[in-house]
């Protein structure tokens, strides 16, 4: 140990220096071997070469110009900068074209001096010496190598692919982790080495990882995809805990891994489908060198709006909410990064409701706004339904109100993030997204029925499912009562859901403004629908945990159901009805539907306005009932009344 932590001391100068020294022995020694195997025993140099009457002095010429000949084009291929206890299969690559030129050069000296040596000496030298430098180098990581057996990680590689075998090579040298073989997709593969390690078929592999004592599966970006990832937990169903996704082979600099950088399966890596890679030109034409207005920039869609805005160059970015403490966590992120960037950026941020018009007439006055993604909104469907004026206020007089206020100031694009549950809402959150929706359809109305060099303002509006990892949403509210020990909720073992992650929903959202032309329900592809039961069994397989059952012991998980919530359906819609056309997006489709005049908007929503407190659930869903088609309200007792009313 003293030995070894005194090489690993000393500077990279020194160690280099050390390492020549090394090799000019071993290189010598080989010539010598060549000469020893070509005579058929080992003999003297100064004793002369009996097969071809070399003098003493023609042999120690030739042995002393072997390290002399192939040192130098050790030097060339960088093989002394390489760290000995991190070398890979690339550094033997290096070794063999550094021998085999080196070579060469010792061959061609040897024949311009004349000396009297077998050419098959030659053949025989290349061979010994690259296997003798290979061997310094192999022996040297070995012993340099600290372990401590007791907290070493056995690991298996996912994959036989280039990406793996690269990481095996790498995970050689680390002192905590000992690769163990690798995982193959095909059983055909089973039995077969590769670098040194076993291959394992799928079939098998829940005895290796026991007889093994396997602690983690390590996957490479390669097979990170959603489909790949489902396959994979598919396989390794009882082992999940065990699966960790490692980052990209090029920000492995340093030739080591450490297994707190690596990280675990999420339920986000399972869900929907892998996200498209955005057009550059789609993501920018609202957004770069305009003014950017984001209303409800504080909640999950708005500051990732928010987010992703600010990286494509807006003139300047506009925050408007009415939370404070929101306001101030997005103005100050959004702020370091404009700062960190050096952006020439401009922001301001607005603390404010939708439903003031001296305050949102202010900020149209004061600011010369070209695009507006209009995210402030009552989402949350039981709280909406308990609470239905204040979302009535919100969604639908403050939509009318920023909307009203881009078609007097001819802003260019206004897009509205709507939601799944505007279709055919059974909820009030639901209905007044819709009644949302419709408001700007009217508008797109009065301004296609003007002359174009008066107005030229786009409406439009996208509507998508559940956001992962959103306020409100199911996934981490499952991610909380897992880590309390349960137990889970699901509302009914029936019901399922769309889901996108919230940076390609936005992503989709910015391109989807892009190429409006005024007026369209944008729809995005949303994947297939999740079960939600499916989501929280899967959620508590990759935790660690079981799901409890009567066999089951006090560590596992149970899931109760506890019933449709108010306003909940079954399953949620993209489409209210039959018509849909394709847009120049693959994943983004636009809506035929069938939509309220201006007056007829203007009429109910002057009916919304004289609502009060005092009025009851139904006279509230009566007039919602009226203008959204297809709203059944089915928290309200007096649905029955509501249809004979108005009939």
């Amino acid at each position: 140990m003293k030995v070894k932590s005194s090489l690993l001391q000393l500077s990279r100068n020194s160690k280099r220096i050390f390492l020549i020294a090394v090799d000019v022995i071993t290189l010598s020694v080989a010539a010598y071997l060549a000469l020893s195997l070509r005579q058929g025993g080992f003999f003297m140099p100064s004793n002369g070469y009996e097969l071809t009457g070399a003098t003493s002095k023609d042999l120690y010429m030739m042995i002393l110009l072997a390290p002399v000949c192939v040192i130098p084009a050790l030097i060339i291929t960088r093989l002394y900068r390489s760290i000995t206890r991190y070398i890979s299969i690339e550094t033997y690559v290096k070794i063999t074209k550094a021998t085999i030129i080196g070579t060469v050069i010792w061959a061609s000296v040897i024949n311009l001096l004349g000396l009297p040596i077998p050419r098959s000496v030659i053949v025989i030298y290349l061979v010994i010496s690259t296997l003798m430098v290979y061997f310094t180098r192999f022996t040297a990581r070995e012993f340099l190598i600290i372990r401590n057996e007791s907290k070493i990680h056995n690991v298996l590689v996912y994959g036989i692919g280039e990406s793996s075998i690269k990481i095996a090579e790498i995970l050689k040298t680390d002192n905590m982790i000992r690769p163990i073989g690798f995982i193959s997709q095909s059983n055909n593969d089973n039995k077969s080495i590769i670098c040194g390690l076993p291959v394992f078929g799928k079939d098998n592999i829940q005895d290796i990882i026991t007889k093994k004592n396997i602690h983690e599966i390590l996957v490479t970006t390669k097979y990170q995809t959603k489909e790949s990832l489902r396959s994979i937990v598919e396989v390794l169903n009882d082992y999940q805990r065990l699966i960790r996704k490692l980052p990209n082979i090029e920000k492995i600099t340093n030739g080591q891994i450490n297994i707190a950088d690596t990280g675990r399966i999420n339920i986000e890596d399972l869900l929907g489908r892998d996200a498209v890679r955005p057009d550059p030109y789609l993501l920018k034409a609202c957004i770069k060198e305009k003014v950017v207005l984001i209303t409800g920039c504080g909640g999950s869609i708005g500051s990732e709006l928010a987010k992703q805005i600010i990286k494509l160059n807006p003139k300047k970015l506009i925050l408007l909410e009415q939370s404070e403490y929101f306001l101030y966590e997005i103005d100050k992120e959004i702020s370091n990064y404009i700062t960190d960037h050096n952006l020439g950026t401009e922001m301001t941020s607005y603390l404010g409701s939708v439903n003031d018009n001296d305050f949102i007439t202010g900020i149209f006055k004061r600011e010369n706004i070209n695009t507006i993604y209009h995210a402030a909104a009552h989402k949350h469907v039981p709280l909406v339904e308990h609470n239905p004026l204040t979302a009535i206020k919100t969604n639908i007089l403050g939509t009318n109100l920023v909307a009203r206020k881009a078609f007097e100031f001819n802003i260019d694009n206004f897009v509205l993030i709507s939601s799944d549950k505007a279709v055919r809402p059974t909820n009030i959150m639901g209905a007044t997204k819709r009644f949302a929706e419709l408001i700007l359809q009217s508008l797109q109305d009065e301004v296609n029925a003007m002359p174009s060099n008066k107005h030229n303002t786009k409406f439009c509006m996208v509507r998508f499912g559940n956001v992962l990892d959103t306020s409100g949403s199911v996934v981490p509210l499952f991610r909380k009562q897992i880590k309390d020990g349960g137990p889970v909720t699901v509302t009914d073992p029936k019901v399922i859901r769309y889901f996108m992650t919230i940076g390609e929903a936005t992503e989709l959202v910015i391109q989807a403004g892009s190429i409006s032309n005024g007026g369209e329900v944008f729809l995005l592809d949303m994947g297939n629908p999740i079960s939600i039961l499916s989501l929280a069994k899967e959620m508590i397989r990759l935790s660690g945990k079981t799901i409890k059952d009567n066999s089951n012991n006090d560590d596992s998980i149970e899931i109760i159901f506890t019933g449709l919530r108010d306003g909940e359906k079954l399953y949620e819609e993209l489409l209210i009805g039959d018509s849909v056309d394709k847009t120049i997006h693959e994943h983004i489709m636009c809506a035929n539907e069938e939509k309220l005049t201006s007056k007829e908007v203007t009429d109910y929503i002057n009916k919304l306005k004289l609502l009060r407190s005092d009025n009851t659930l139904s006279d509230i869903q009566k007039v919602l009932y009226e203008s959204v088609e297809g709203y059944e309200p089915s928290s309200s007792k007096n649905v029955i009344d509501i249809k004979v009313k108005n009939k």
